[in-house]
């Protein structure tokens, strides 16, 4: 490439750099802003809920497994107790 057109390319992109400048103004970012809030107004509340949920579901399955094991300890216990008395009955 010649020195000429090397020349006449950079001084097309400054242009162009200077053209974007330009297109930004207070009412562009106003808009923006508000885009972006309104986009965190809807997803905040949806994001919240469903860690909730999932914190929620957590706390069910933890409940849930201490009941499974509570339950089955019972059942071990009701078996000791009714040994207990077979072997006191049978012995009187």
């Amino acid at each position: 490439m010649k020195t000429l057109e090397k020349e006449l390319l950079l001084s097309g992109v400054d242009e162009v750099l200077i053209a974007k400048d330009e297109n930004v103004t207070l009412s562009f970012v106003i808009t923006i802003v508000s885009v972006i809030m309104i986009i965190l107004f809807l997803f905040v509340p949806k994001i919240y809920l469903s860690n909730n949920i999932y914190k929620t579901s957590v706390q069910i399955e933890q409940l849930k497994k201490d009941y499974l094991s509570l339950k089955d300890e019972n059942n071990i216990l009701k078996n000791k107790i009714a040994i207990l008395k077979y072997r006191n009955g049978v012995t009187h």
